[in-house]
């Protein structure tokens, strides 16, 4: 992640990403926001928020964009089972 700069959403991102790794239900919850083939950023912040972390859409999108950053088999997963995704930006 070299092209990244860390800071405390970006951070919390990765955080976030292995909290849903290891969270069967939270996968679930995750799922759903992504299950119609786009994604709305604000949804997995305010999964996020619930789970005691703070991030916004933007640093999802950047940890997400990061060409060197590798998807876990979960969101992988996701992305297949969705077919193309779209992002949906928008105010939080």
């Amino acid at each position: 992640m070299s092209d990244i700069k860390i800071n405390s959403g970006t951070a919390n991102v990765l955080e976030f990403r292995k909290l849903v790794a290891s969270d069967q239900a939270l996968q679930t919850e995750v799922a759903k926001t992504v299950s119609n083939g786009s994604w709305d950023p604000a949804v997995l912040v305010k999964l996020g928020e619930a789970n005691g972390l703070s991030f916004t859409s933007d640093d999802i999108v950047n940890i997400l964009s990061e060409e060197n950053d590798e998807l876990s088999d979960f969101e992988l997963e996701m992305v297949a089972a969705g077919g193309s995704v779209s992002c949906i930006k928008g105010d939080i």
